[in-house]
């Protein structure tokens, strides 16, 4: 019905207050976006289904990513954007994943650009009536994509249903995870991540001192955060980070005493953090700061080191990393874990599509809104065989600069950093560098010098030695290691001739002679 009802006024200027008033008895759910993507328009199904707060939801600017926030209209926002290539004014469909507090909830949604009264372009959204498995979910945009190459135009290519999958995939993982400890840069299947990630959440339930080692650009500070926020900001107090590789020794001692002085006494309720980044450059005498702070601790200090080395590098205080290693947490290189790189991707793609706190509000004349999709095939390819040496951070840049550089709703080869093309030319030109077995080559030689002086002194074991140098014991002794002590000395090879000759039939007086058998 809903979707008849737009088919009548596609080609017709309509305002929002008007398209309101003649959707106030459909039943099934329905929300408008203006040409701002900014919600102008639910019904009461809608909100029933996202079990939402009505007069926050309106007005929420819906971009199409995963959303960093608490907020649960804010999340609700993000979750019913549509996917960026259905904002190019044409028809499209598409799974929205909401999560409704107690449960994600998937239906399958119809997108119809509407044209406003202005002469600018929204979108109209009709939501199915029933709820969809996740499982029916995922089938969803696999046979969405079938479908395209069967010739049906409206459907959705197969790697744009690869990106959404990701999104859904970053859906679930974000309501699972990220919502209560924050560890979005944590992201992963690699076992060593899980690891990480069980580790993070023990850290969060206690004051206990926490280590986090790692290679540079892996997340650790973002770890940290993480872990002084714990699943309860309520009990989360203050957090001073302090940074040990660029601030001066005078600034960085008097900033742990001031986090001493200032949450030293006993509370109940907050956890207070001292973070030290590069905590191995820390000088003795403010190593012998810290350790006080955990020996005097009153049960609300936490403090939380980070680190490229390992405790047993550390120069400056090398004590220091075995008192803060009461929990140890290492994050892998992004190279150990290539497999997370296509979800990690499309978290950092997504956030470059995130409203930034200057985009909160609509301003006039504002520019399109720029939004990604995800990544085509042939760039996915070049970012898996990247080395990474800056890890997250890296990537991070690359996906940013990525989306700006991007001209269509994919990331395309051509849209990243010409270095990862220049990588993946020199991995291909650069050849294999073939193992040799020295062991086995010269053995080889070995074998050959034996035959060739065995040959020459006609088998003779004695004449044999003396042309390699040998004692004849020694000889024996190769021969045998060799497996060569088969091969017959010049008297045995002459005798084996002799006999072989006399023995040997003549067959062509055989096959000239007479057939003599009696006749019967």
């Amino acid at each position: 019905m809903a979707t008849l009802f737009l088919l009548d006024f596609m080609s017709k200027h309509i305002s929002i207050s008007r398209l309101s008033r003649l959707l106030q008895d459909i039943a099934t759910p329905v929300y408008v976006l203006d040409e701002k993507q900014t919600l102008a328009y639910f019904n009461e199904p809608f909100v029933q289904w996202v079990n939402g707060d009505a007069e926050k939801l309106l007005g929420q600017r819906c971009r199409y990513h995963v959303s960093g926030s608490r907020l649960h209209h804010e999340i609700i926002a993000a979750a019913i954007a549509p996917p960026p290539e259905i904002l190019r004014g044409e028809r499209g469909v598409a799974i929205l994943a909401v999560d409704a507090i107690r449960e994600t909830r998937y239906r399958r949604a119809e997108f119809l650009p509407l044209k406003l009264e202005d002469g600018t372009f929204g979108t109209f959204v009709f939501i199915d009536e029933n709820d969809l498995s996740r499982e029916d979910a995922a089938r969803f945009s696999t046979s969405s994509a079938e479908n395209k190459t069967r010739g049906n135009e409206n459907a959705i290519t197969v790697e744009s249903a690869r990106a959404r999958e990701l999104h859904r995939v970053l859906f679930a993982v974000r309501r699972r995870q990220a919502g209560q400890y924050r560890l979005e840069r944590m992201i992963g299947a690699a076992p060593q991540m899980q690891t990480v990630r069980r580790q993070a959440k023990l850290a969060a339930e206690t004051v206990a001192p926490v280590l986090i080692l790692g290679p540079p650009g892996s997340g650790r500070e973002s770890l940290a955060y993480a872990i002084h926020f714990g699943r309860d900001e309520e009990r989360s107090g203050g957090l001073i980070p302090i940074d040990c590789h660029s601030l001066p020794a005078e600034l960085i001692d008097s900033a742990i005493r001031a986090f001493y002085q200032r949450y030293s006494k006993p509370e109940s309720k907050r956890r207070h953090t001292l973070l030290l980044n590069n905590a191995d450059l820390l000088e003795s005498a403010q190593g012998e700061l810290v350790a006080s702070i955990l020996t005097n601790n009153s049960g609300n200090m936490r403090v939380i080191g980070t680190s490229r080395f390992e405790p047993s590098e550390w120069q400056n205080s090398p004590q220091l990393p075995y008192l803060l290693a009461t929990l140890q947490i290492r994050i892998p290189p992004l190279s150990e874990r290539r497999g997370d790189i296509p979800l990690l991707a499309q978290w950092f793609l997504e956030q470059k599509n995130a409203p930034t706190k200057e985009e909160t509000f609509v301003k006039e004349n504002e520019p399109p809104i720029v939004q990604r999709t995800g990544f085509a095939a042939d760039a996915m390819d070049l970012l898996m065989l990247y080395s990474w040496s800056g890890n997250l951070d890296e990537l991070a840049a690359v996906v940013g600069e990525s989306h700006a550089n991007a001209t269509g709703t994919l990331i395309r080869a051509k849209d990243l950093p010409i270095r990862l093309h220049y990588a993946a030319d020199a991995k291909a030109a650069t050849k294999p560098i073939e193992k040799i077995d020295l062991e086995k080559y010269l053995q080889t030689i070995e074998i050959e010098l034996i035959q060739r002086a065995l040959k020459i002194s006609r088998a003779n074991k004695a004449k044999a030695a003396r042309l390699l140098g040998m004692t004849r014991p020694r000889l024996y002794r190769r021969l045998e290691q060799l497996g060569l002590l088969d091969v017959p000395d010049a008297k045995t090879q002459e005798k084996l001739a002799q006999k072989q000759k006399r023995s040997a039939p003549d067959f062509k007086e055989i096959s000239d002679s007479p057939d003599f058998r009696p006749v019967e």
